[in-house]
């Protein structure tokens, strides 16, 4: 049993919570040890969307896959921050919302700084390792860590929506670009603190989140449907 399958991730689980899914689904009564089942590409756990399984000979694929771009639908509170520059983590720094006065001409005239190739900072609160662990591990420990950059690449980058203090922008990037940390970013340009409500990956290269199966598909036949 080889190939890609394309998954819907919903929020509050990880990655590799999909992972073990499939394999208890699949492997009941059995040892899935042997079998390999990756991923092309996490996503956090506060995040949904599409999440590739490769099985079997697909695995190869990984670096292949997991460097394809990437198209995100995110939502930005404004007027409060997060250590972990999304809703997971410590929120602080709230103001009034009628203070805020930004118009979405206003917000896609500075994003269009943002695209092409930026540097990028990596998070406190990522996966990135440190000696061999990683930042959210140093960070949640509340030890100092030297700022990293990164270069990463804006394909696209669109506001389309503003509603009180949440925004709504859609953008593809490169692998390994955080959102929260460009959305960060591009209101912090703007002198607007925000951190990341929510976020959708829609895409990854050619494969939409319509193609996607179904967590619950995987105790039927019908996710093999989506294998290719």
């Amino acid at each position: 049993m080889d190939g890609i399958l394309p998954v819907y991730k919903p929020v509050g689980i990880t990655s590799f919570d999909v992972i073990r899914a499939f394999k208890r689904a699949q492997f009941t009564g059995r040892d899935p040890v042997k079998y390999k089942v990756g991923h092309g590409g996490t996503l956090d756990p506060f995040a949904d969307g599409v999440l590739l399984l490769l099985l079997g000979k697909a695995t190869k694929k990984m670096n292949e896959l997991s460097a394809l771009p990437k198209t995100y639908r995110a939502v930005a509170r404004l007027g409060a921050s997060s250590d972990t520059l999304d809703c997971t983590g410590h929120i602080n720094l709230r103001f009034k919302v009628q203070d805020l006065r930004l118009s979405l001409e206003q917000l896609n005239e500075q994003g269009e700084k943002f695209l092409g190739e930026i540097e990028q900072e990596i998070p406190d609160y990522s996966a990135t390792k440190i000696n061999g662990v990683p930042r959210y591990k140093l960070a949640r420990a509340g030890k100092e860590m030297e700022k990293k950059t990164k270069i990463v690449k804006i394909d696209d980058l669109r506001f389309t929506k503003i509603e009180a203090d949440m925004v709504e922008f859609v953008s593809t990037v490169s692998s390994g670009t955080y959102i929260r940390q460009l959305s960060y970013d591009i209101f912090k340009s703007l002198g607007v603190e925000s951190y990341l409500e929510s976020l959708t990956r829609t895409r990854i290269g050619d494969i939409t989140i319509e193609k996607c199966c179904k967590i619950e598909d995987f105790s039927s036949e019908s996710w093999k449907d989506r294998l290719t």
